[in-house]
């Protein structure tokens, strides 16, 4: 009997084990939004310096002091390059693609491949004033630093761009207002606690001129908008997910992409996709802590970036970022034309601005996407308790015949 007694112990003890075992192997105490404020250092734009023979004694110097001051509070790496030196360096072709023949020269490029002169010489003006204003303007605009601000504070935020027409302008913006309000409506069903839901902010033609880096990044020319286009970014101002446009911004494909940011950080997605480019943007030591009071761990602690590496460093394995080519992912979105369309396979592109058409994977209800790992758990659970009890029958059987 007391035998009988201990074998059913020794099953409760089993089953116990097994399910906080099976809990604790599926749980991520990460979630998406949480990820996107970790810079791993693997994403930088590079800005580039060129230099010649007869390039005055004070230049390399204010290339080296902005080298080595910037990389503490941006997302930007910059790198001298002597065109006498080092004519074989890879970022040399950028030279004949914008046609720079006169040094001083800089070009920035941008994780996705795309590269933009930055202008650097000014009559009757230093270079080092001419190159920190250049540096200002890259790092820093009216939108952008909204944009900060909301990504920073919030679950995170739509981006609007207008188009010219009214019509289509509104349409596009209470797609863009529904999905806020429908993420919004399920934040407390998602695994983790966000204080505060998504919001919209909407881009202006009027403030077009304003936003040149932000166009740029984004693959765009401010003078072609044609019809709305709307993006979310989370995090350190990423940009997850497609560009939408006209009849593509809808609530369903805007709030698919939103459920993803408050979905376990190993929810089951390609991290490529999950990862977006950052927008640049200054991450002065204010902002750093305030990110981690809202988060309530630091994201630039080396022991969580070893940890989130550990985490998502099966999606970078494969996808190395650099900045002369990027990859675009399969996506479906909810497009009357393009809802059959097949995307060819992954290809490296030109270093010339190109639209990122990339769209995400997904056609799922939204929620039930974005806890597809939840699901994936309890299945875990099940399946082991079942194996479990089993054998524990088994043990009570040989149990009584003895």
């Amino acid at each position: 009997m007391f035998e009988v007694i201990r074998h059913r112990r020794l099953v409760l003890a089993i089953c116990l084990w097994g399910s906080v075992l099976t809990q604790i192997a599926s749980a991520c105490r990460y979630n998406v939004r949480e990820t996107g404020f970790v810079d791993l250092g693997i994403e930088p734009y590079v800005l580039y310096g060129y230099v010649s023979q007869d390039t005055p004694a004070d230049v390399v110097p204010s290339f080296k002091e902005i080298s080595d001051a910037n990389p503490i509070d941006s997302n930007i790496r910059v790198e001298i390059i002597d065109t006498v030196q080092q004519k074989k360096h890879q970022a040399m072709k950028l030279l004949d693609t914008w046609a720079i023949r006169a040094f001083p020269a800089a070009v920035l490029v941008s994780p996705d491949g795309q590269s933009l002169p930055v202008p650097v010489r000014a009559p009757g003006k230093s270079f080092k004033d001419v190159l920190r204003s250049a540096l200002d303007g890259i790092l820093s605009s009216p939108k952008r630093e909204e944009i900060v601000r909301q990504v920073i504070k919030n679950y995170g935020a739509v981006l609007l761009i207008e188009g010219p027409n009214a019509e289509e302008n509104e349409k596009a913006k209470q797609a863009c207002a529904a999905a806020v309000e429908q993420v919004g409506g399920e934040m407390d069903m998602m695994p983790k606690p966000i204080a505060h839901p998504p919001v919209l902010t909407a881009l202006d033609p009027e403030s077009f001129s304003k936003e040149k880096v932000l166009f740029w990044s984004l693959g765009l020319e401010a003078e072609k908008i044609t019809e709305p286009h709307a993006l979310v970014l989370y995090g350190k101002a990423r940009w997850i997910g497609p560009l939408f446009k006209g009849e593509e911004i809808t609530e369903y494909n805007l709030a698919s992409v939103l459920f993803v940011i408050g979905a376990d950080c190993e929810c089951g997605f390609d991290y490529r996709w999950l990862q977006g480019t950052m927008q640049t943007a200054r991450w002065e030591e204010k902002r750093q802590a305030q990110i981690a009071e809202n988060l309530g761990f630091d994201p630039e602690s080396p022991m969580i970036k070893n940890e989130m590496s550990w985490i998502i460093g099966r999606g970078y394995s494969s996808y190395p970022r650099t900045p002369f080519g990027y990859q675009e992912l399969v996506i479906e979105p909810e497009s009357p034309n393009d809802v059959n369309e097949i995307v060819p396979d992954p290809v490296e592109h030109a270093a010339a601005p190109e639209p990122n058409t990339a769209e995400p994977i997904l056609k799922p209800e939204p929620l039930a996407e974005g806890y597809s790992s939840l699901r994936y758990a309890v299945c875990i659970l099940i399946g082991l308790c079942a194996l479990v009890l089993v054998a524990g029958v088994v043990v009570l059987v040989r149990a009584k015949r003895k």
